[in-house]
């Protein structure tokens, strides 16, 4: 009879190569470490990601906690006729007055003319625009200011008129790049706007060709290489 060779459950014979024992027996021992080893990796990985959803849902409550306690602090006041009229008043307090957008005007028909004269005609269309809505703007602010003798004036019907007078003759100009054109037809804005001041009773308010530009910052020469 052979001779047995017993490990646990594992029964080798002795006519069998010693070196395939030896394998069997390290490859078994091998395999018991490694998952041994798996074992703990898995266990330290499950600690760590349940001490770090530990500490989130901490942070969240006491983050939650935080913003309650600053609200309860802080509770907003009701709503009454009196709050209402006060955030009405200090509305009307800090709203700038119905003469502001005329300073617009001002800035942006000086700049229309100082980039026409350069011929820098797409420079001259933005300041074109920009003059007409802020005269829109003001007639939204102020659509019937008094004359000298305390009638209303109609100011939206008046800039109708503009717009579809001298306005529509600069904005031809300018698509055409005509200078002689649009030094007429600007003139005959500025004469326009003012025939509107002094129907509003504000004679005194009269216009100029300008003589210097309304933006020193803004670069009127079509030429410029810089900035890029």
């Amino acid at each position: 009879m052979p001779a047995i060779f017993r490990r646990g459950s594992e029964v080798y014979g002795r006519g069998e190569c010693v070196c395939c024992m030896i394998s069997a027996l390290l490859l078994s021992r091998t395999n018991s470490i490694w998952r041994h080893g798996a074992e703990m990796r898995n266990t330290a990985f499950m600690r760590k990601a349940l001490l770090l959803a530990a500490v989130v849902l901490f942070g969240a409550s006491m983050g939650a906690r935080w913003i309650a306690a600053l609200h309860a602090q802080q509770p907003n006041p009701p709503t009454t006729p009196a709050t209402m009229q006060a955030d009405v008043t200090r509305l009307r307090d800090i709203v700038p007055p119905n003469s502001h957008p005329m300073v617009d005007v001002g800035y942006h028909a000086t700049n229309l003319w100082f980039a026409a004269q350069r011929k820098n005609w797409p420079l001259a269309g933005y300041y074109l625009n920009e003059t007409r809505n802020r005269m829109r703007w003001e007639v939204r602010l102020n659509p019937s200011p008094k004359d000298a003798s305390g009638q209303p004036v109609d100011m939206k019907s008046t800039l109708d008129g503009i717009e579809a007078g001298s306005f529509d003759k600069v904005k031809q100009a300018i698509d055409k790049k005509d200078s002689a054109a649009f030094t007429v037809a600007y003139k005959h804005l500025l004469e326009d706007c003012y025939s509107c001041h002094k129907a509003a009773g504000r004679a005194y308010l009269r216009p100029m060709v300008p003589v210097t530009p309304g933006q020193a910052i803004i670069n009127t020469d079509p030429g410029a290489t810089w900035p890029q």
